[in-house]
């Protein structure tokens, strides 16, 4: 006597944000912008007025210019050849992580940080506008208002934290985890 197993049919597994987390929503400006959402497994067309969830991703091209908002919260623009990711959109803890490119973000004063991970550092703004540079493994953070905190930790796992305040900018070589000033901008 053989036994066989019951037929198991596959069931679709979707992932939902947790009920705290906030959407964002997409306005395409220039050309192609691509997103990956969480019903794909690769970068597709974005929708212009789409919404951008937890774990979703945006990318420009070449010509591309696309904005990101989280309502009350930030706005992204992303500059061509940029990506960025929508890693935690928790209102009160909000994590983005910038792969690429050239972004501004135009952060509210919701009580709360917004944070941006570039590279091996950790950038933290309360208000105002920075911009964020980040090319192959080099990087730069410009206060344009405002000001801001960021921290990276070096190749001896030290992590140190400096402040920036509008018209500064800090260089960022990240294989050696050297940090350049540039006070004023010029």
């Amino acid at each position: 006597m053989t036994s066989q197993s019951p037929a198991v049919s596959p069931t679709p597994f979707i992932l939902t944000p947790p009920s705290q987390s906030v959407s964002g929503t997409l306005t395409i400006l220039h050309n192609k912008v691509t997103q990956l959402t969480r019903t794909n497994d690769s970068y597709q067309d974005a929708t212009p007025g789409g919404q951008i969830l937890t774990g979703e991703s945006v990318a420009t091209d070449e010509n591309g210019i696309a904005v990101a908002t989280v309502s009350g919260i930030v706005t992204a623009t992303l500059n061509q050849n940029a990506e960025l990711a929508f890693a935690n959109l928790f209102p009160t803890d909000m994590v983005l992580e910038q792969k690429s490119g050239k972004i501004q973000y135009d952060v509210t004063d919701s009580g709360y940080p917004m944070s941006v991970r570039a590279l091996h550092t950790l950038v933290s703004i309360n208000s105002g506008t920075a911009i964020i540079n980040v090319i192959d493994s080099d990087m730069s953070i410009t206060v344009k208002t405002g000001s801001l905190k960021f921290a990276l930790v070096d190749n001896d796992n030290n992590t140190h934290v400096w402040n920036l305040t509008a018209g500064h900018r800090a260089n960022i070589d990240d294989p050696t985890r050297s940090v350049y000033f540039v006070h004023p901008l010029q």
